[in-house]
């Protein structure tokens, strides 16, 4: 990959914090920046969950990429699959629960007829190159990201005095904003261009064009032929305050001025982009918002920093390791045997803001959460829906941020009705069958079905997917919500079940015949369709258990007959969970097939989490299984993938295994898998930029120091034996109970809570280490209760 010209400039180490006086535990920073375009992924980031950009922070030759949720290469076809005949299903069927797999695999993937389509790659839109002439060398350089604020901020003196330039994406106006100020001993000179890098990686035959008149930038793509004239644009609005302003061949000159402040806004059209182009949509949309950086911040303070401020950490870290910048924190903790607290700290602050920022009410964030420098993105950017959103939406209802978890909420209701296509063309029944994978809101439809990943058989992802919407529930008590948004989706599973399960074993337990444990194969047999996956169990526990509860809640599908009824003895014919010779929890729960343990995917212990089926409250011959299995699989390392390493940790916290969750957390950050900006990868080594860790880690933290489920709440229950001291708020717990303070000191042997319930009720509370390990608590409506637990010596 070539170097490109805008950033020649030679990289400045010097640094001051004479500048930042404000506490940085909840904040990024960093003294360099990404020379490089091919460096993109240390670029510092902001969003808002449906526009994102990537601030590189050079001083003199800025460059911003610009991302939209809905960039996505244009499809020329949708996703296309056969109708599979009802014989061919009955054989299918036949052939898995005869044993025979390797023909109900062929079958499956050959009458599939899986023709491929759909919208391709997660892409940049453009760059936009920020040029300020030289005049002395940089210093005092610095590049912040408040997570508070989502501002990014790049401070440097020159000859010229000290500079200042922000930016972040405003979800209350739902633009970008930029502000450049004037040095103190100066004017602000400066070209100002939209356009592509080769780094990007675009396909050749796409076309890109850029114009300007007045206050206003445009840049245009449409995407290559026979795709419906699809296309996309940005526009800028460019406001200098003072001085000249003057556009020559697409690039803005801005001559003397005392600031300039810029808002922007992208789009997507998906057929003919230039008829919609002429329209000038977008620059009547911003000619609506008030240029006035303070306005737009307050904006932004009044929504993402409300939502953000709700759950706050502290480590007891250092003081003077707080102040450290991020790439100080993280190459010391590399280096050192002990956990630096003060980057745990920030790291469960930088996951929380890059979780917000990517996050809509229209949208989750996806493998890239918002954000590329290259089209070439690893598995497409794509929604993964076995394991990878799944995690990274899994903090957004305990660390309280509805209104991040509202995209995930309509995104799913969007995919119901492909997934009901799914589930009576591939399986022949009602109900819904997840895709595998999809690029968005566009497409609902199967992913690719092949002899290793038969995907349509992976009937246990559609109950993960809407475990959250049920833990929603259990969260805030909305029963206009149970019954309006999750009912319907959880009724569509029963009547699935209802359909699919036909076969039955000796012992009169259905078989799940033609099953999938995610991308993971038996041991002894090289085959993926097999019977009775514990994910594919687990998945129908689950959500026949919530939708038996909802009806008895709702009062719905009572009486002979009905639902509840069919429901109920689906629930009680489905097959156990079967524990081998080792002592752990089988994959699949059909006998002669093997356990691979050295598997990325820990498909088998969702029981464990996130369902909590299996816990210290409930089956004790499971759960020691559980904990076999895990450490079965602890004695290899995940295929050193990020999502493997993240789902054993919340595993092992639901196992109550300290240790376990420890040496993973210690793992992301010593390993690479974090970069600069405190974003990540998919693998360690800075392998494959993908957010799944950033978002996840969080989680993996609250979980580790609050367990809840209905009626019980668990305070330190996985709790690393280095972290002595510390304090949480904000977490919500699974029934209704906000934990307004968790305050620990191990040396002085104290546990300080304040509970607050949104209704009456009573709740266990359990600390095992504590003198009195269990006790009830009588919580009344809305009243903070504060407790002291004394620790055993």
């Amino acid at each position: 990959m070539k170097k490109c010209c805008f950033l020649s400039l030679i990289l400045i180490t010097l640094f001051s914090f004479a500048h930042a006086q404000h506490s940085l535990q909840r904040a990024g920073v960093s003294n360099s920046y990404p020379v490089l375009f091919k460096d993109w992924a240390n670029a510092y980031l902001s969003g808002n969950g449906k526009m994102g950009i990537m601030v590189f922070g050079n001083p003199l030759q800025e460059t911003v990429i610009f991302n939209d949720r809905n960039f996505n290469l244009a499809k020329s076809n949708d996703r296309s699959f056969a109708k599979v005949s009802a014989a061919d299903l009955k054989q299918i069927r036949d052939y898995c629960a005869e044993g025979n797999f390797e023909a109900a695999n062929k079958l499956a993937v050959e009458t599939s007829n899986y023709k491929g389509g759909g919208e391709g790659n997660r892409h940049p839109g453009f760059k936009m190159l920020i040029s300020i002439p030289e005049n002395g060398a940089i210093r005092d350089y610095s590049r912040t990201c408040d997570f508070r604020t989502g501002e990014i901020i790049v401070r440097w003196t020159d000859n010229r005095g000290s500079w200042e330039r922000k930016s972040f994406v405003s979800r209350h106006d739902n633009v970008v904003v930029q502000y450049l100020t004037a040095p103190d001993k100066g004017k602000i000179s400066c070209a100002i261009e939209l356009a592509v890098d080769t780094g990007m990686n675009f396909p050749k035959d796409m076309k890109f064009s850029g114009t300007g008149s007045g206050d206003f930038m445009n840049f245009r793509a449409k995407y290559p032929p026979n795709t419906s004239g699809a296309g996309y644009e940005g526009v800028v609005k460019v406001i200098a305050n003072g001085g000249t302003k003057t556009i020559k061949d697409g690039v803005m000159h801005i001559e003397g001025a005392a600031s300039v402040i810029m808002i922007s806004r992208t789009e997507k059209y998906y057929s003919d982009c230039e008829s919609q182009w002429e329209k000038q949509l977008l620059k009547k949309e911003l000619d609506k918002v008030p240029v006035n950086y303070a306005a737009l911040l307050k904006g932004q303070v009044n929504t993402h920093q409300k939502i953000y401020d709700r759950v706050r950490l502290d480590l007891n870290g250092n003081p003077a390791d707080r102040l450290k910048t991020n790439d100080a924190l993280l190459a010391a903790q590399k280096s050192s045997k002990e956990p630096i607290h003060a980057l745990w700290e920030r790291i469960f602050d930088a996951g929380r803001y890059y979780y917000l920022s990517s996050s809509s009410d229209q949208s989750p964030p996806d493998l890239l959460g918002i954000w590329t420098g290259d089209c070439n993105a690893g598995w497409g950017g794509y929604y993964h829906l076995d394991a990878n959103l799944n995690l990274q939406v899994g903090g957004g209802n305990i660390g309280n941020m509805p209104e991040a978890m509202e995209g995930y909420f309509k995104l799913n209701e969007v995919w119901r009705k492909d997934f009901q296509t799914n589930a009576r063309d591939l399986l022949g029944t009602r109900g819904m069958v997840a895709a595998g994978n999809t690029p968005g809101a566009s497409s609902g439809l199967m992913a690719n079905i092949n002899t290793f990943y038969p995907y349509h058989y992976a009937t246990g992802e559609e109950p993960w997917l809407l475990y959250p919407f049920w833990e929603h529930y259990l969260v805030t008590g909305d029963q206009v919500f149970l019954k309006n948004r999750l009912y319907p989706l959880l009724k569509d599973m029963g009547e699935f079940y209802e359909d699919f399960l036909t076969h039955t074993d000796k012992n009169g337990k259905y078989i799940f015949a033609g099953s999938v444990s995610p991308e993971n194969q038996p041991a002894n047999l090289k085959v993926s369709l097999l019977n009775n996956s514990n994910f594919d169990i687990s998945g129908a526990k689950f959500a026949l258990t919530a939708l038996i509860q909802v009806c008895k809640t709702l009062g719905l599908e009572q009486g002979a007959g009905k639902g509840m009824e069919k429901w109920q003895k689906i629930l009680d014919k489905l097959p156990p969970y079967l524990i081998n010779e080792d002592g752990a929890m089988q994959e699949w729960s059909w006998p002669g097939l093997k356990d691979s343990y050295g598997h990325r995917h820990s498909s088998h212990l969702l029981n464990v989490w996130p369902y909590q089926e299996i816990s210290p409250a409930h089956d004790l011959k499971l759960y020691d299984a559980a904990k076999v299995t895990l450490a079965k699989k602890d004695e290899h390392n995940y295929e050193n993938a990020g999502h493997g390493l993240l789902h054993a940790a919340l595993i092992a916290a639901g196992l109550r295994n300290a240790e376990s969750v420890d040496a993973k957390l210690n793992r992301f950050f010593r390993e690479d898998f974090y970069y600069n900006n405190l974003c990540t990868s998919h693998y360690n080594g800075h392998g494959v930029f993908c957010t799944d860790v950033c978002n996840t880690v969080p989680t993996i933290m609250m979980e580790m120091l609050v367990a809840s489920e209905p009626g019980l709440i668990e305070l330190l229950p996985a709790l690393p034996s280095h972290l002595l001291r510390g304090e949480i708020s904000g977490v919500k717990g699974r029934n209704r109970v906000t934990i307004e303070k968790l305050k620990w000191d191990l040396e002085k042997g104290v546990v300080e809570c304040v509970l607050k319930s949104d209704i009456k009720q009573d709740i266990t509370l359990i600390q095992r280490k504590a003198v009195v390990a269990s006790r009830k608590l009588h919580l009344l409506k809305g009243v903070s209760t504060p407790l002291t637990i004394k620790l055993k010596p």
